[in-house]
């Protein structure tokens, strides 16, 4: 395997097969819809939203994606995502939208490919709302420490995506100094929901070894008035 990939270059690679659920996709989708309010009536920001896909049937009164890549936003609108769903590439660093402008703000499964985790914090407490949830998901520290990694094929070849380690810690104390206030830490680890995904891929002996394992790791914040 070739060295990580930043994740611009990443994502322009992996964005036309990005749209295949992976063993962390679904983990992070039972994990966050668990966590995050009903919906209706509300405004949800997606930031980092890779093609959009999870911002279809959310509920939300108003929802809007932003992502790094061109590339991950034009795979969505290929694959049929509405024109009501409005995106927008921008960086987790500098959202290019108002302050207070959301009620949920979902940063899943993104902040690991950014090295210093306060400045999206202050940026995700900057655009919500006060009293809004704040919900951010990641690759989850224990995972990455047992040498797993976020990789996918690209032409025959698989690329691993540069990752940053953020423990618990990290993110708390990041979130914190938002005036973000935390409400729940939780896992979410290889079990019987996403064994068919290995089954579909012919490799159970990975689900095996990786059973119990945690792969992502979800908090949720309320932003303080």
């Amino acid at each position: 395997m070739s060295a990580p990939l930043a994740a611009r270059e990443a994502y322009r690679l992996w964005a036309p097969s990005y749209a295949e659920e992976t063993v962390v996709t679904l983990l992070d989708d039972e994990l966050v819809a668990d966590m995050t309010p009903p919906l209706a009536g509300l405004d949800l920001l997606d930031a980092g939203c890779g093609t959009g896909r999870r911002l279809r049937d959310c509920g939300a009164a108003t929802a809007i994606g932003i992502d790094l890549s061109p590339e991950m936003l034009a795979a969505g609108r290929a694959a049929g995502l509405p024109d009501t769903i409005p995106t927008l590439v921008g960086d987790l660093r500098a959202l290019p939208v108002a302050d207070r402008a959301f009620d949920v703000v979902w940063c899943r499964l993104a902040i690991g490919h950014v090295p210093e985790c306060e400045a999206v914090y202050a940026e995700l407490s900057r655009v919500c709302r006060p009293g809004g949830r704040v919900i951010v998901s990641d690759f989850h520290p224990d995972a990455h420490l047992a040498d797993f990694r976020r990789t996918f094929r690209h032409d025959g070849e698989v690329h691993e995506v540069e990752h940053y380690l953020h423990n618990v810690a990290i993110h708390r104390y990041a979130a914190t100094q938002a005036g973000l206030r935390c409400d729940q830490v939780r896992e979410a680890r290889v079990g019987p929901q996403v064994r068919p995904s290995y089954e579909r891929a012919g490799k159970l002996a990975w689900y095996e070894a990786q059973l119990g394992l945690p792969f992502v790791l979800a908090l949720a914040f309320t932003k303080e008035g």
